[in-house]
């Protein structure tokens, strides 16, 4: 990040606009990551900390509140991981699926009409959760 905020503070750096807006958005993501990590350690210690005082004052509806809390951190881990394998130069961009029956007769029908139904449904529960997600 030190590196990234270096050039961005060089007076020459927009003299090449596409290099300069690369730069800054590898730095903005880059901004993002950290404080989201930050962020998740900060609510594991604090989720942490809120169940070792409930156990210490046997009160088990906040110790149950701090698990359901770290419940919810377990999940928001899985999408920062799925985002991290998402990471790459043209993963931002958009895409199209095409399914092509082949030449199978029916059996080949049925497959494709369950794969597009499978992507539909992927696609739906998706938007659904507010990911960018086109559905066909």
């Amino acid at each position: 990040m030190e590196e990234l905020n270096a050039l961005s503070e060089d007076p020459e750096l927009w003299n090449d606009p596409t290099k300069a807006q690369k730069l800054m958005r590898e730095r903005q993501q880059l901004d993002d990551g950290i404080s989201g990590v930050k962020e998740l350690e900060r609510d594991l210690s604090d989720n942490v900390e809120l169940i070792e005082l409930g156990e210490m004052e046997d009160d088990k509806s906040v110790v149950a509140e701090a698990e359901q809390a770290l419940r919810g951190l377990r999940d928001k881990v899985t999408q920062l991981q799925l985002k991290s394998l998402l990471s790459g130069e043209a993963d931002a961009n958009d895409t199209y699926l095409e399914i092509n029956l082949g030449c199978g007769g029916t059996e080949s029908q049925d497959w494709a009409s369950m794969l597009l139904r499978m992507y539909r449904r992927w696609a739906e529960t998706a938007w659904l959760q507010g990911r960018t997600v086109g559905v066909p």
